[in-house]
């Protein structure tokens, strides 16, 4: 597996390190590990990423809450700092923006807590994800989002395979025209797979474990 450095092209300040191989997650075989370990936790990296997703949604989208997965909570605070801005044509000046993150129940579902149902419903929507591959994480928490009474108004994500999902547009740092050679399957569909090419680590929002 090789390590490499890509750097963002909205943004040089950010970068990821790319690990080629064959990466299995729940829901998509994929042909790079994407390691945005530092974007979520160092605060530099997570203010620098939030800025710069900010410049999307300052001037066009109305954000009352942003609904945080793939432990990108550290990004959503610095995001919401920046989109409540009192700036000249700003839609969220002086807002006071919720950071909320759902859980799971026991039987798998994706919930809000009672506690938290008032930032969720009649509100806003941001949702903040760190990597979207097959999509089906993102439609989850849609559908999360618009069970509790939210209006989801766009999808923000470090990387994304999919310019929109489900007629939401998706914003992301870095697109598969950014990695060499990327490609991402259904696992029922994947080429390396086929090929006879052993999995080299399982993949999930914590990070990876090498097999």
């Amino acid at each position: 597996m090789k390590n490499t450095v890509i750097r963002s092209r909205l943004n040089p300040k950010l970068e990821v390190s790319l690990i080629s191989g064959h990466f299995a997650t729940r829901h998509s075989h994929n042909s790079h590990y994407i390691d945005i370990t530092r974007m979520k936790h160092e605060h530099t990296m997570a203010r620098e990423a939030a800025m710069t997703l900010a410049q999307r949604y300052a001037y066009e989208k109305g954000v009352d809450t942003i609904v945080c997965l793939d432990g990108s909570e550290v990004i959503g605070t610095f995001l919401a700092r920046h989109l409540a801005k009192n700036t000249l044509f700003a839609v969220n000046g002086s807002k006071n923006i919720n950071i909320v993150t759902p859980e799971y129940d026991s039987s798998g579902l994706m919930i809000f807590r009672d506690n938290l149902i008032p930032m969720v419903a009649g509100k806003n929507i941001l949702i903040l994800i760190s990597t979207i591959n097959s999509g089906k994480s993102g439609r989850r928490v849609s559908e999360c989002v618009e069970y509790y009474g939210g209006k989801v108004q766009g999808i923000a994500a470090v990387f994304s395979s999919m310019e929109e999902l489900d007629g939401w547009p998706i914003y992301s740092l870095f697109v598969p025209s950014d990695i060499p050679n990327y490609a991402t399957y259904a696992p029922e569909e994947c080429e390396m797979c086929k090929a006879g090419k052993k999995i080299d680590a399982l993949v999930n929002s914590y990070g990876l474990s090498i097999l």
